[in-house]
């Protein structure tokens, strides 16, 4: 997996994306933070070239999301309410404040490390004026090891038009990813080779095992079959969208109509098609506001390299969420419900309520908050295969239904510069997925075979569902003295409840995370990440596999040479932790990368 510390590139106000680019792609994300004081505020501003710290690189480049479309000015201040989702929160607190420099608006970085790791980043405003924008973005990241090459490349035009009371915005965006199957195959008695089982035993006769799509009736394979599937995939991915909302201080009238079409193609698997629509709107009634979004997914399938189809050909969901909003200085509430239309296949409606607020009790020092909410979730070939690139290139994950999440949290300033934030969350979901290797089960034997080989586990992987609970204990804090010195923890427990399986395949029970940046002087700045998850277990066959814990730590240092250039060096997996993401994929090990950044 690639981390990557993303590069900066905002215009003036709101942002978007339009016409136009190279089709290559995962990746780059625009974002600029400043830090305030006694609050730690996220917002977007003239863009600057900042030089960050180095991308990471395990095993897999991590995909970033496409969509070119830069959100509107995100306030994460202290009296807002803290979203609360599965993975552990991010915290709303700024990095260390860069130091600007010059009024350069273009920015290079390139990367070169061991394992053959790559890294590559090109952003420049094509036009920068006060009320209108126009930026274009380039990003590559990979590793040309040859056993777990996987490299991903991206490229995206942003245009924002600024009028008196209205933003216009557009873009455009596409993609490319490469890489292998690199992980372990394994029988009842460990990793087999597929070529040596295929020598012995080429025309034996396997049956897929809980098949999971549209249809489900199992297949039929020879081991033949199996080894000859290519050790190697390709996704493309494009994506446009255009839309037109408010701006942000209107007291009227708020609203947002935006139209998205995004592509998803593997070369050996499924080729997706999904129009986005939303439509989302607001208006005073007294002190108070009251709206409703609308949203429209419609998905079409086809497949060129598969024989049996396993996809729906097209199928729309319609989502609707009307909610009546009340703002006040010691406290705010929203009062709403979702529902869901699912047409074609799954349930046809799919409620949950909708009830957010927060306690002010002192806006400098305590708050509380809390909400009864729910969800539906469009599992989208370029959503699941970003989360895990190795499942089988046939597979359509079934969308995600959760009734109802409940959440109270608490946030507390001690002293000037911490913030803390402890939660609880607790949600319900009808068909929760998991990713298990793919089991095929000796159907007919040509020659005889030992009994290791009767069952065989692929390192391409499938999906299971089942309903599930999963409640969530956790805290986050961060520290920030000025631009001298920023820390943020995170940790949480996380206690899965499985209808009709025995863990909650691959998720973890334990996560944590901590993350540092000192800067030195005016030229230097050092960081530290760790990350650590732990309990998680694979499933192979009726067996449960626990899997190594996840430790990594990672170190790395930037030098600003002169007001154009930095020299950046980061070592990652300090201690050459031996985990895997997924059951089979072993990580790289310590490795190390070098570069620099230019702006200009």
């Amino acid at each position: 997996m690639i981390k990557v510390f993303n590069i900066l590139l905002t215009p003036p106000s709101g942002v978007g994306g339009l016409l136009f680019l190279f089709m290559l792609g995962s990746g780059i994300s625009l974002q600029a933070q400043d830090t305030i004081m006694n609050r730690s505020v996220s917002v977007e501003r003239e863009y600057r070239p900042v030089i960050q710290d180095a991308g990471k690189i395990n095993s897999m480049p991590r995909v970033l999301e496409l969509n070119v479309q830069k959100a509107p000015a995100k306030y994460n201040d202290f009296n807002l309410p803290l979203d609360a989702g599965f993975n552990i929160h991010t915290l709303a607190a700024a990095d260390l404040a860069p130091t600007i420099r010059n009024n350069n608006e273009g920015y290079a970085r390139v990367g070169l490390g061991s394992y053959s790791n790559t890294l590559l980043d090109f952003a420049y405003p094509l036009i920068s004026q006060p009320d209108m924008r126009l930026d274009f973005s380039f990003n590559h990241l990979g590793t040309f090891e040859s056993k777990r090459l996987h490299t991903t490349t991206n490229a995206a035009l942003a245009f924002d038009k600024l009028f008196n009371n209205v933003d216009l915005y557009a873009g455009i965006g596409g993609g490319h990813e490469h890489f292998k199957y690199y992980g372990d195959n394994f029988n009842r008695a460990g990793v087999v080779g597929l070529d040596t089982l295929a020598a012995k035993h080429g025309s034996s006769i396997y049956t897929e095992k809980d098949r999971a799509g549209a249809f489900t009736s199992s297949r039929i394979f020879s081991v033949n079959d199996l080894a000859g599937y290519p050790n190697s995939d390709t996704f493309w991915r494009f994506n446009m969208h255009a839309g037109v909302r408010s701006l942000p201080l209107s007291t009227d009238l708020h609203y947002l109509a935006e139209m998205q079409y995004n592509v998803f193609s593997a070369v050996n698997g499924l080729y997706e098609d999904m129009v986005h629509t939303k439509v989302k709107f607001n208006s005073p009634n007294e002190e108070n506001r009251m709206g409703v979004d609308f949203e429209l997914y419609n998905m079409m399938y086809s497949s060129t390299a598969i024989p049996t189809f396993n996809f729906w050909k097209n199928y729309s969901v319609l989502m609707l969420n009307p909610y009546y909003s009340i703002d006040r200085t010691e406290w705010n509430v929203r009062l709403g419900f979702k529902t869901s239309m699912s047409f074609v296949h799954g349930k046809k409606m799919n409620p949950s309520p909708d009830v957010r607020g927060e306690w002010r009790i002192d806006p400098k020092v305590l708050s509380l908050y809390g909400g009864f909410t729910g969800d539906f979730e469009v599992n989208s070939l370029d959503k699941i295969f970003s989360e895990n690139p190795f499942l089988f290139s046939d597979l359509r994950v079934n969308d995600t239904y959760t009734p109802y999440n409940l959440y109270v949290g608490i946030k507390l300033k001690p002293v000037y510069n911490l913030l803390l934030d402890a939660y609880v969350d607790f949600r319900q979901i009808d068909n929760q997925y998991f990713y298990v290797n793919r089991e095929y089960k000796l159907t007919s034997a040509v020659t005889p075979m030992a009994v290791a080989d009767s069952s065989f586990y692929s390192n391409r992987f499938n999906v299971i569902y089942s309903g599930a609970s999963v409640s969530k204990l956790g805290i986050r804090a961060n520290y920030n003295l000025q631009s001298f010195l920023n820390v943020e923890l995170k940790y949480a427990v996380n206690n899965w409840s499985v209808d009709t399986q025995q863990y909650a395949w691959n998720k973890p029970k334990y996560e944590a995370e901590w993350n540092t940046n000192v800067r030195i002087n005016h030229d230097i700045t050092l960081s530290t990440n760790m990350f650590y998850q732990g309990g998680r277990y694979a499933r192979l066959g009726n067996t449960a596999v626990a899997m190594k814990d996840k430790v990594d730590i990672n170190l790395g240092v930037s030098y600003t040479y002169l007001s154009w250039f930095t020299a950046f060096a980061k070592i990652n997996n300090l201690i050459n932790s031996k985990y895997q993401d997924f059951y089979g994929y072993d990580v790289q090990g310590m490795n190390m990368m070098v570069g620099a950044a230019f702006s200009f």
